[in-house]
């Protein structure tokens, strides 16, 4: 009898490696090809990418022989054509222009960002949360192109008036600067507070220096030099005024992601405490969030340091190092995507490198921002700092937080502690300034709306979808935008083809590797951390190296070249957010599914995948929707064309360089007006496959939480 029971009952207490060796050897031949494919998929995505870098490098190499590294990096003269003499490349003056003007993004963005993350996860009724979040999250789904149109159609003329009596009243603008830096300083804290004070300090002194003759001191002959004219189209102040825009969503999404991982129990014991609703956010919700929102903040910036077409259409293309920040600039990116068609191999060599310069910045904030993502914040004892703060003779029996919740539960609102009127209004003056902030992030993409659709409706007709693009810029009526969309979705689908299933064979190796040890786990980590280097790669680099390699071996631009470059920044976003999703997958299921008999392979295509499908449908979608709305990579691949759709080895037009072409490259009043419908069309279009994702993710959220 006892023989005849152990085989019910012993499956389940023996070891995996004999359970392992009972199985098929088909069964295990199937799980090594499996992996063999996953991990073939995963090797020669990283191989191809690293090799295009590999061979942008080596077109570097006339650079530095000819300049030198150090002679190079520091060169102040860009002079491709000069009157006398050899051409003269130095990178300075673009990565002093992209560094400030990413500088001027975050001195506007990140603020507001954490503004409207705080709104939207604690001071917001409930009912408005996600209405307001996701208006905010719109701005993701505007095209760069679209935010340089509306730069140089709306904002120049409109923002001109301000520049320009910021320019004639520098020093009251300062004072109005240093008083609004004290008023932060007073709801600060912590090594925080010396932002808002050194920026009062500073402005306090130039007004001091340049208002009043002090003996032994330099009298400068204009008021304050960084703030002088004369104000023209393109400036540092405009460029990070767009840049700032454009890096908001990244911030927000990614800080209120942060901050609705602050424990409940910390913010109820804050409350127990006494502390007001602001009092609790700025000791409790802000020092845990704190890695978090500096990560946030790090990757906004890498959005804003690789950024192409906004800033080539707003940023002036001038070399001024430490000029003033109403005038213009230029930066390396936008630099790359004017002067690329019409350079020489030497200059084409300088661009190169120093598109491979920005690639290291970008690389390094980019690897910064997420290493702090990660980590979190595991601050000390936050609910001690309260309990210090905030004790009152009824509160300091307490033995812990926990205790103080459960009395004040139990005595009701007539027990809570009693709040002075000065600490109350103090957090009505700090919420009401959140709100504010929540309204500025609000209103560029009202703006932005409102002048799309006043302008492009007006052109929206059967023809416009229907016809072939104008030839004369000047001669519009009855033309449309057809080969543009064609365009559009045929480079898409390309990269859509190469992304898609590369991405996905690549996360489910990560996947695997991440349940193993040893050289398998470091391997998967390794190409994890590769393809974060990736997301942060500046799109313009993906269009130089396709350039460097595809294009001059076929020798002509072609709609493959352009679908390959799409795919390259497809890519990391369909890989890390596959990863994502099969890492919430529950381990019980595969767990389950393993101890039935089944393979890895079988647990993966029966189990993770189907789990996964949605929120893996999800990250390709948008993958498809960042796609569609880049221009930068299409400059050096597809390159444009005029006669229609001719197969995918020939030139292609598409949506953005449409939009880029009749607004940089040809400028005229019928232009501009088509450039606006086609914009229309381009934000539709995008807005509908974000929605689409987002709906994705609704459902299958909703499916989870009913079974």
């Amino acid at each position: 009898m006892t023989v005849s029971s152990q085989p019910a009952s012993e499956p389940q207490a023996a070891l995996p490696g004999d359970a392992e060796l009972r199985r098929p050897v088909v069964a295990m031949l199937a799980d090594r090809a499996y992996l063999a494919v996953a991990l073939l998929a995963a090797l020669a995505s990283v191989g191809i990418v690293g090799y295009l870098l590999y061979a942008t490098w080596t077109h570097t190499d006339p650079v530095w022989k000819a300049f030198g590294v150090w002679g190079f990096l520091s060169g102040r003269e860009w002079v491709p054509v000069p009157a006398v003499g050899d051409p003269v490349f130095g990178a300075l003056p673009f990565i002093y222009g992209t560094l400030v003007t990413s500088a001027i993004a975050m001195a506007i963005a990140v603020p507001i960002a954490i503004g409207i993350a705080l709104a939207t996860t604690l001071i917001l009724p409930r009912r408005l949360r996600g209405p307001v979040a996701g208006t905010i999250n719109l701005l993701a789904a505007v095209p760069s192109v679209v935010f340089g149109f509306w730069g140089i159609v709306v904002l120049v003329p409109k923002a001109r008036p301000v520049l320009e009596w910021i320019a004639e009243h520098n020093l009251r603008f300062l004072l109005i600067t240093a008083l609004i830096a004290l008023v932060a300083a007073v709801f600060v804290r912590g090594l925080a507070r010396l932002v808002p004070v050194t920026l009062a300090a500073f402005a306090l002194a130039v007004v001091v220096l340049t208002r009043w003759d002090i003996p032994g001191l330099p009298h400068p002959e204009a008021p304050f030099a960084l703030l002088s004219g004369p104000v023209l189209s393109g400036s540092y102040a405009l460029s990070g005024l767009v840049l700032a825009v454009m890096a908001l969503p990244v911030i927000t999404a990614v800080a209120r992601e942060v901050i609705a991982t602050v424990p409940r129990d910390q913010i109820e014991a804050a409350y127990a405490l006494g502390a007001t609703r602001w009092e609790m956010i700025r000791h409790s919700v802000l020092p845990w969030a704190r890695s978090g929102i500096v990560g946030a903040s790090a990757l906004g910036l890498g959005r804003a340091l690789g950024e192409t077409i906004a800033l080539a259409m707003v940023a002036g293309n001038v070399q001024n190092i430490g000029g003033s920040l109403l005038g213009p600039t230029s930066t390396a990116a936008g630099v790359i995507a004017l002067q690329w068609g019409e350079s020489s191999d030497l200059q084409m060599a300088a661009l190169t490198a120093l598109g491979l310069i920005i690639f290291a910045i970008t690389f390094l904030v980019n690897l910064f921002a997420r290493m702090l993502v990660r980590r979190g914040a595991s601050g000390p004892g936050p609910v001690e700092r309260l309990r210090s703060r905030f004790r009152t003779a009824d509160e300091g029996t307490a033995a812990d937080a926990s205790g103080a919740i459960e009395r004040l539960r139990r005595e009701g609102m007539d027990g809570a502690p009693v709040v002075p009127i000065a600490r109350r209004l103090g957090s009505v003056a700090s919420e009401g300034l959140v709100l504010v902030l929540v309204a500025l992030g609000a209103v560029p993409l009202l703006l932005l709306l409102f002048e799309m659709l006043r302008s492009g409706l007006g052109v929206m007709s059967g023809d416009f979808i229907t016809q072939p693009q104008p030839v004369d810029p000047n001669d519009v009526r009855g033309y449309g935008i057809r080969d543009a969309m064609i365009g559009t979705f045929v480079m898409s689908g390309i990269a859509t083809a190469v992304a898609a299933p590369l991405g996905i064979l690549t996360a489910v190796f990560m996947s695997e590797a991440r349940s193993r040890s040893g050289r398998w786990k470091r391997l998967g980590d390794g190409i994890g951390m590769f393809v974060d280097v990736l997301l942060g790669m500046p799109s313009i680099m993906a269009g130089v190296t396709l350039y460097l390699t595809l294009v001059l071996a076929m020798g002509h631009f072609s709609a493959l070249a352009g679908g390959f470059a799409l795919a390259v920044v497809m890519f990391p976003i369909v890989v890390r957010s596959s990863d994502e999703v099969m890492r919430l997958v529950s381990p019980g299921q595969k767990e389950a599914a393993q101890a039935l008999g089944a393979p890895r392979w079988r647990t993966m295509w029966s189990v993770v995948l189907p789990a996964a499908a949605p929120g893996i449908a999800t990250g390709v979608l948008l993958a498809i929707a960042r796609a569609s709305g880049e221009t930068a990579p299409l400059l050096f691949t597809s390159l444009g064309s005029q006669v229609g759709f001719q197969g995918i080895l020939e030139p292609i037009a598409s949506m953005a360089q449409f939009i880029y072409g009749f607004t940089i490259q040809v400028r005229t009043d019928q232009s501009i007006e088509f450039a606006w419908g086609a914009t229309l069309v381009l934000v539709t279009y995008i807005l509908i496959l974000t929605l689409a994702a987002n709906l994705i993710t609704r459902i299958a959220g909703a499916r989870r939480s009913s079974q």
